[in-house]
């Protein structure tokens, strides 16, 4: 294979290595909501998921923030071979972080009251809002663990090892999982204490997975620091100025700070408002605590499978792109653009669709029937918000490594002005459904933006990656044509048994994928996106095997 392949492949393989630790992690938060939600109840699940809002947007904010800019300025160090710097970049990085961390505790605790009034609304009882209050408290405390974790997330990005980054995500889920259904079925089941105590359980679970992947990152850092210490005694070179690094760390890492939290900024909106906004259109205050807790629990677990490339390919973009605008290599960089977008297209794109037109059976089968009319709509509209939150990260962390922070703070903030624009009259026109069609306007004005930047900055073409994505959605088509064909026969999976349903969507989904497969590598698209056709790929992946 040439050069031009294995590069590709590094850069591909080392984002893909990264997202299925995380799509493991993810895979693991699906699952749980069932038990879950029969432990504590699905009206419950409204407070569990406004908690865990604010804890993704906090994920976002450490995964996307400084830990970037930690991981950017390491790479750009490394590849200087200027290890005393990147110590020192590793150690002023987690003093930051951790100071961070204490400060997010203290402020979300001090807000924690005010927070729940408003993401309640009037409706709501004194009981209600005491819980939410409390459910918030418990979280304060994970958001001083979280910044200390990602502050070793992007120490081990910066120097591409992303296995052990992805790693670090499975350990932390399989923890928080276990904790959350282990400490809420014994104080429900064991001790008779009433649901809402499983909700605190969960949020308290959520600390406990935070340390677990810190002790892990612990033992493996050991190793890694020594090696980095051995060639930094050969160094002749004193490492550069501290002030300097600390200026370099502040102009990288607040714009990602900014970023992250106007890019999470739909999902504040429908967390402090769509009960609210509802309940004043007429809606029954329980009615719009189970939808909202549908939308941002039910269907967030599921979109959020196509979610992980984001994770994978926002980490693993970085340190390669801030590798190539250090060496001026130009043509490498839209390489790597033009891989990220492919390979994340490819993936998303089938799983998106299928998860929109088998929206129905998905639901029904994970959450059964009782909130199915809701579940079924809001999926549907949901799986094309989870291909456009997908797309947008990558860009936003394309933006800010080409160091367009002023354009892409822009053009988040427009994002979010369209959001707020249009969140209560599409809701008023369209119903609940508008609180997700406006989150879907919102992040397709930002991906559009931001392409167009990179295409004026650098000549980026698009051409081929337009006719590789009409090239997906035929092969879309065609897996559409294979749910027909099963609906024609009278399979549906829905049936009464769950068991049977699962049996039937399986052999609908392994059809569907397999008709996607052969129709895209007729069309040649596997050798274009990962530099091999899918015969090549299978015995790659059989000879690692053995």
């Amino acid at each position: 294979m040439s050069n031009k392949g294995n590069r590709k492949n590094s850069f591909i393989a080392g984002s893909l290595a990264s997202s299925a630790g995380v799509f493991v992690s993810k895979l693991i938060g699906l699952f749980y909501v069932v038990p879950f939600r029969t432990i504590v109840g699905q009206q419950n699940l409204d407070y569990y998921s406004a908690a865990y809002t604010y804890y993704n947007v906090l994920l976002q904010i450490c995964s996307a923030g400084l830990p970037f800019a930690i991981a950017a300025i390491i790479a750009k160090y490394v590849n200087k071979k200027d290890y005393k710097t990147v110590l020192l970049v590793r150690k002023l990085g987690t003093g930051m972080l951790m100071v961070l961390g204490f400060s997010f505790s203290v402020f979300f605790l001090l807000c924690s009251g005010w927070l729940a009034k408003v993401r309640l609304g009037p409706m709501a009882s004194p009981e209600a809002v005491a819980v939410m209050q409390n459910t918030f408290a418990i979280l304060a405390l994970a958001l001083f663990f979280v910044p200390i974790l990602y502050s070793y997330r992007g120490f081990f990005q910066g120097m591409k090892e992303l296995t052990a980054y992805g790693f670090s995500q499975v350990i932390e889920q399989f923890i928080r999982v276990g904790t959350l259904l282990g400490i809420g079925a014994f104080v429900v089941y064991g001790i008779g204490m009433a649901p809402i105590f499983g909700i605190y359980a969960s949020v308290l679970a959520t600390s406990l997975g935070c340390i677990a992947a810190i002790v892990y990152f612990v033992y493996h850092d050991h190793s890694m620091v020594e090696k980095i210490e051995q060639q930094a005694k050969l160094q002749e070179s004193e490492a550069v100025d501290l002030k300097v690094l600390f200026s370099e760390m502040f102009f990288f890492g607040v714009p990602y700070i900014i970023v992250a939290v106007l890019g999470n900024s739909q999902t504040l909106v429908n967390t402090q408002f769509f009960v609210t906004v509802n309940t004043r259109l007429g809606m029954p205050f329980e009615t719009a605590q189970i939808i909202n807790s549908i939308i941002e629990t039910n269907c967030d677990k599921l979109t959020s499978i196509p979610q992980v490339l984001s994770i994978g390919f926002s980490a693993g973009i970085v340190p390669y792109m801030t590798e190539a605008l250090e060496k001026r290599n130009f043509k490498k960089l839209n390489r790597n653009i033009e891989d990220c977008l492919d390979t994340v297209l490819y993936i998303a794109l089938p799983i998106c669709f299928s998860m929109c037109v088998l929206a129905e059976p998905i639901y029904y089968i994970m959450y059964g029937a009782q909130e199915l009319e809701f579940g079924r709509v809001c999926l549907a509209w949901a799986s094309l918000l989870g291909l456009c939150t997908t797309v947008t990260p990558i860009c936003n962390s394309m933006m800010l490594t080409l160091r367009f922070r002023r354009a892409s703070l822009f053009y988040l903030g427009i994002g979010f002005i369209v959001k707020c624009l249009t969140f209560y009259p599409l809701i008023r026109l369209t119903g609940y459904t508008g609180s997700i069609t406006s989150s879907v306007l919102c992040s397709f004005t930002i991906i559009v933006l931001s392409l167009a930047k990179i295409r004026t900055e650098y000549n980026i073409r698009y051409k081929k990656i337009m006719q590789r994505c009409f090239k997906m959605m035929l092969g879309c088509f065609c897996m559409n044509g294979v749910y027909a064909l099963f609906r024609f026969v009278g399979i549906n999976a829905l049936h009464p048994s769950k068991l049977v349903s699962l049996v039937e969507l399986a052999l609908m989904g392994g059809l569907a994928v397999a008709a996607y497969l052969f129709v895209t590598n007729m069309m040649k698209l596997p050798k274009a996106v990962f530099h091999m056709d899918l015969k090549q790929l299978a015995g790659k992946y059989l000879h690692r095997r053995a």
